[in-house]
């Protein structure tokens, strides 16, 4: 189907009890995902990344830091068109293909919007950037971070942004993923450390190829949670003490299904928690809710 969300039956690890190292996530039935409101802005064809606000949403597109404001009904109601810094390392800019492609945004604790210029489907760069920009700001109050990684290219849709600051980025492959870091405080001109791999295979053993093929991110408010997102799952780690990158390169994580959709790569969580939100590329674009605990 195209176009809707479908509301298929939504099967999690108990709330509360993450899944083991190791072991399969076991699964449980809880209330079933729900369409909040449609983009059908044309304008809005490619989002790529999605956080919650009070009265609605902020999305991006993949294809440049251009941050849009949705009331509650999927209307777009703002548009900031960010001024990027220049480069400040050379293999942080595109040689071919687009000169950005933006493909997650993340918030901080102190109201920032982070914006993540890593895709990799259309051009080879060995450095990725981080914009970030505090909302509401001059359209030129943007801090650019490039980060190089240590063994080469790679694509990549997913940023974790962990409470302490620390940045994580998970790359997009049908093989078990790569898990880069950056730790906090982030220079200009830095440098990603690989802190290992996540293998999706593990929570879902039968899962097709696209299925493991990771288009997003997200971290609970708190920092204790993080999802990643498929086109069609997504996994969730619980991170009590908000070490994320060791949890989800070591522990094997509670595998969601999420509503059927055309090319589903945004995700992001309620301020609670308690609900996964989802969008998706093309036109129209719901905004999906999964609920995740009861």
């Amino acid at each position: 189907m195209t176009g809707a969300v479908v509301a298929g039956a939504l099967m999690v690890a108990p709330a509360g009890h993450p899944a083991r190292a190791g072991g399969r996530a076991a699964v449980r039935d809880l209330a079933r995902p729900f369409t909040r409101c449609v983009v059908a802005d044309q304008r809005l064809g490619q989002i790529s990344g999605l956080v919650e606000r009070p009265g609605g949403f902020m999305v991006v597109n993949d294809t440049g830091p251009v941050v849009w404001r949705l009331d509650a009904g999927c209307r777009p109601i703002r548009r900031a068109v960010l001024r990027a810094p220049v480069a400040h390392d050379p293999n942080a800019t595109p040689r071919t293909g687009k000169r950005f492609d933006t493909e997650d945004i993340a918030l901080d604790h102190r109201n920032n919007l982070w914006i993540a210029d890593i895709g990799g489907n259309t051009t080879r760069r060995t450095a990725v950037s981080l914009f970030r920009w505090r909302m509401g700001a001059a359209a030129e109050a943007v801090t650019r971070f490039d980060l190089r990684y240590p063994d080469g290219a790679h694509d990549a849709e997913a940023l974790l942004l962990a409470r302490g600051g620390q940045v994580l980025i998970v790359t997009k492959t049908s093989a078990p993923a790569g898990v880069y870091v950056a730790d906090a405080p982030l220079r200009p001109a830095g440098a990603l450390r690989r802190a290992g791999r996540v293998d999706l295979r593990r929570a879902c053993p039968d899962c097709r190829a696209r299925s493991r093929l990771i288009t997003g991110g997200a971290v609970s408010k708190d920092g204790t949670r993080a999802v990643l997102r498929t086109y069609d799952r997504a996994f969730e780690w619980y991170a009590p003490r908000g070490d994320l990158a060791r949890v989800i390169t070591t522990q094997v994580p509670r595998h969601i299904n999420l509503p059927e959709s055309r090319q589903g790569e945004a995700i992001a969580y309620t301020a609670d928690a308690r609900t996964l939100l989802t969008a998706t590329e093309r036109i129209p674009a719901p905004i999906g809710a999964v609920p995740i605990r009861s």
